[in-house]
This record gives C-alpha cells, sequence and structure tokens, in this order.
C-alpha cells in the first residue's frame, strides 16, 4: 500500500459522499474522514434544485432559474451541465440500490413537486422518493392523512389544516386516521426512524403491511409519514399502494430524516463497492501547509493521532452549524484551513428583521472559483491541491433558495473529479519520474 493517497475528503453528508463518489469512478484511490453523518441524517430525503428566485418567487422550472444568479452563485459557477452530471448520478446510484428519485414533469421539461410535508405546508424540491406523479396528487378528491399513535410530530387534523390554505388542495376531502402503535408500552413517544425500522424487521414489516391493509379504499390518495422502512431497498415501500387500496405518499418530515438515510446509504454502499475507505468518528486537528498545497492532515480519533497524506484533499465540513464556517466576534473563517471570511465589521448586518428573508449569515462561506479552488481577497486559488464543496461554500443561500442538496451533490461532483484529475495526474509525473509513491 502507497504512503500517500489519492484523494482525501473531509466530511460525509451529501458533498462529501458526490466528491468521493466523482473521484473513485475516475479511478482515484479515496478515504473520508468525517467527524458524523452529516446533515442527511436529519433532511427530509428529497434534493432541491432551485425552489425560489433572487426575488422569492416560487419556481415552476429551477434550470430556468439558474439563469438568474449572481456571478458567484455556485450552480453559475459550475454551469446547467455539470450540476445535470451530478444530479444524474446521485439518481443512476439511488436507483441501483434500491431507491427510486424522480422529478415531476418528463426530462424535456423538468419542473419542481411541491412536496407536502408533516406539518401541512408544501415545499418545492426537484428530485423527491416516491413513485406516485403529480397528477394523483392534482387529481385526488378524498385524501387519508395517518400517522400512528405515539408519533407526536405528525398530527393529522394539523396537516389538514394547513393543507386546506393551498390553491388546488383547499377543496378536497380530507380524513384523519391514526394507527395504533407496534409497541405495547403505553405512552411510548416514537419517531418516524422508529417507525422505519420496525418496517425494516420481519415480524415489523408484517405489522406493518396489516396496520395498513385496505386503510385506502375509497380514497385516492394515503398521506402518511416516512414509516415505510429506513434502507433504500423497502419490500413495504414497494408494496404499500397495493396493501393500502390507493397511491400512497410519504410525508417530508423533521429529523430523524428516515428519506435522508435512505439516500445516504445507497450513496454509502455505491462507495463500498468503489473500495472507498472511511475513517468515522474522526476529527480532523490540524492541516500542514507547505507551497502552496496541503502536505497532511491530522486527525484525531479515539484519543489517538493520525497523520493522513494525499495528493488531493475535498472539504465538505459543511456550514456554521458543523464547524465548517467558525464565526468569532466580528470575524468568521473556514474551519480546517482557518481561510478569512469576509463579512461585515458590524454583526447587526449580518441578518434581516424578515426572519424569513434572505441572511448574509446562511450565505456565509468561502469564495471558490469553477474547479472550487478557494480563492483570496485578490480572487486567485491559494491552496493548489484543495477543493471546497457544500455548506462551506458561500454566494448561495440554502434556505431562502431551497437549493441545499442540490448545491452540495453538483458542488461535490465537481470537487471530487477536480481533485482526482489532480491526484492522477500528480500520480502519473511521479510514475514517469521512477519516484516512490
Amino acid at each position: 500500500m502507497s504512503r500517500t493517497i489519492d484523494v482525501i475528503v473531509i466530511g460525509s453528508g451529501m458533498a462529501g459522499l458526490c466528491a468521493a463518489t466523482a473521484a473513485a469512478r475516475k479511478n482515484a484511490r479515496v478515504r473520508i474522514i468525517s467527524e458524523g453523518m452529516g446533515c442527511m441524517a436529519i433532511s427530509g430525503g428529497a434534493i432541491d434544485l432551485l425552489g425560489y428566485d433572487n426575488e422569492g418567487n416560487l419556481l415552476d422550472n429551477p434550470w430556468a432559474g439558474l439563469k438568474t444568479l449572481a456571478p458567484d452563485h455556485p450552480y453559475t459557477l459550475l454551469g446547467a451541465e455539470n450540476i445535470k452530471t451530478a444530479l444524474d448520478g446521485v439518481v443512476e446510484i439511488a436507483g441501483r440500490h434500491g431507491l427510486r428519485l424522480k422529478h415531476a414533469g418528463d426530462d424535456q421539461n423538468p419542473r419542481n413537486f411541491r412536496f407536502p410535508t408533516i406539518m401541512g405546508t408544501l415545499r418545492p424540491t426537484y428530485l423527491y422518493q416516491d413513485n406516485i406523479d403529480e397528477q394523483t396528487l392534482a387529481n385526488a378528491e378524498r385524501v387519508l392523512v395517518v400517522s400512528v399513535k405515539g408519533f407526536r410530530d405528525c398530527r393529522p387534523a394539523l396537516v389538514i389544516n394547513q393543507l386546506r390554505r393551498y390553491k388546488g388542495w383547499a377543496d378536497k376531502e380530507y380524513v384523519p386516521l391514526v394507527l395504533p402503535s407496534p409497541f405495547d408500552e403505553k405512552g411510548r413517544s416514537l419517531s418516524a426512524l422508529d417507525l422505519a425500522h420496525v418496517a425494516d424487521r420481519p415480524q415489523g414489516r408484517d405489522w406493518m403491511l396489516n396496520a395498513i391493509r385496505g386503510i385506502g379504499k375509497g380514497f385516492d390518495l394515503v398521506l402518511m409519514p416516512p414509516m415505510l422502512g429506513a434502507r433504500p431497498l423497502s419490500p413495504v415501500r414497494d408494496k404499500a399502494a397495493e396493501t393500502a387500496g390507493c397511491p400512497c405518499l410519504e410525508m417530508a418530515s423533521v429529523p430523524p430524516g428516515v428519506a435522508g438515510l435512505r439516500i445516504r446509504e445507497a450513496l454509502v454502499d455505491e462507495l463500498h463497492d468503489l473500495g472507498v475507505e472511511f475513517y468515522e468518528n474522526t476529527q480532523i486537528k490540524k492541516a500542514e501547509i507547505k507551497d502552496g498545497n496541503c502536505a497532511s492532515l491530522t486527525a484525531s480519533a479515539a484519543g489517538r493521532e493520525i497523520v493522513h497524506h494525499a495528493r488531493a484533499v475535498v472539504v465538505a465540513t459543511g456550514g456554521i452549524l458543523s464547524g465548517g464556517v467558525i464565526l468569532d466576534p466580528g470575524k468568521a473563517r473556514e474551519g480546517i484551513f482557518n481561510l478569512d471570511i469576509p463579512v461585515p465589521g458590524n454583526v447587526d448586518d449580518w441578518s434581516e428583521p424578515e426572519i424569513f428573508g434572505k441572511h448574509m449569515v446562511t450565505s456565509l462561506g468561502v469564495k471558490v472559483d469553477s474547479q472550487m479552488r478557494a480563492l483570496d481577497k485578490n480572487g486567485v486559488p491559494c491552496l493548489g491541491n484543495v477543493f471546497f464543496a457544500g455548506r462551506t461554500l458561500g454566494g448561495y443561500d440554502y434556505a431562502a433558495e431551497k437549493s441545499g442538496h442540490g448545491v452540495a451533490a453538483a458542488t461535490g461532483w465537481q470537487a471530487g473529479s477536480m481533485a482526482a484529475g489532480l491526484a492522477l495526474g500528480k500520480t502519473a509525473e511521479q510514475k514517469a519520474s521512477g519516484a516512490d509513491i
């Protein structure tokens, strides 16, 4: 085994997993170093491309909305073809591991899908997991809204009241239903992940199918929490509509992110197939810079420090909440290489009075070029073999735009591809020179 690996990816959220996949598919030897599971463990499992434009207008066609974005937005830097390559890659991987992702419309006219949530809201998203199509939702006249006893995060009455606020949903006939708990304990509080794990076990699978058997007769649609299995390939999910008696749609849920974990497991399974190494529960403590490149990374795990060497590095450590971006009094910086992130001196300017508006603090991050290399204050790449992806990047507001997983997948794929190209080029040079690699 060589002393230096081709690509190290720091972080295992959507951006990190996509970066590792893109690099490994180019035959680079890849190692992932991560502290935790990333935001996919708490996500709703849909991949937002672009839900709203700069003026806050709801987008039917997210691809058309890309043209309105600022020059330093990650999507503008990448271009539509690179974005499409990444999303197509995620769809293909998910499908091969048993999870179907689809968009509204057709391939010639792809559109956003307004996805129901267990809060009764409709969120614009691009790729979603269910087999149901938008026409089924539009044509449904009688809708059964289901929860499970003990699952307090989903209240059918709340869902119904909220959905009635939306055009196209106000005139539907709704009926609430609470299914019995799969557990005997009285008053046990359940999460969607509890229910999904029940459905993954043979005995629990029988309970789940029996619980929903025939409940959809006389209805056009059943809305339920994401409880039909936590794994990408779920026999329960495949049989749900047939068992219930009408189409079933799992609503987007609050954490823990059952549907997000399905996508994560599909991507992780793919990386295992590609031979990618995983160093989990590991924290990067120090980065050594030499001649404008990252020479090594010192990581800590279980009280022991290990020095890692790679020809290229992808940083996908997330934003403020995960420590990828560090806020100090009146300052901001990137968390691994301590790159300065320019911010106004007055912290009052970091946010806006409108809570659901655009806030500077949500778009703070590293400024990059089209290859995802960090730029200094003069716009020049400052770390030759380091690439950045996902929420670590600046120039976009994932919350206001509804673009989080889309930016993560696209920038991760680009960063991984660029890192692999650089690393394999260095390897070829070393082999040609007869150096020990």
